[in-house]
């Protein structure tokens, strides 16, 4: 009978495979027990899939959680043309008082 591999090992493959992929790179990965667990977002079905594949090919894997949800882009910074704003809600705390930008107080 072999010895398992452990999860730190594991879990040092799996960052290195899917930084090795573009699309996959800023994918988070937990390892507990030989079950990976993905989660992040992708640019496409295709990237979902292949980070999947990926990670299952490792040896010491077990099982493969996959939380991956496919983001073209559009959730993260707005539709296309649109301006991406760090406020949406349209406030400028500087103005309204929220923030004194003054040193001395």
């Amino acid at each position: 009978m072999s010895a398992e591999r452990s999860d730190t090992l594991i879990g040092d493959e799996v960052v290195h495979t899917l930084g090795q992929q573009a699309q996959t790179s800023q994918v988070l990965a937990q390892v507990k027990n030989g079950q990976v667990t993905l989660s992040g977002d992708v640019p496409s079905a295709e990237a979902k899939h292949k980070a999947e594949a990926l990670v299952a090919g490792i040896e010491g894997v077990h099982k493969v959680v996959s939380h991956l949800h496919v983001d073209s882009g559009k959730r993260s910074f707005g539709a296309a043309g649109e301006a991406v704003r760090d406020n949406p809600d349209g406030r400028d705390d500087a103005q309204m008082g929220d923030i004194d930008l003054r040193k001395d107080g």
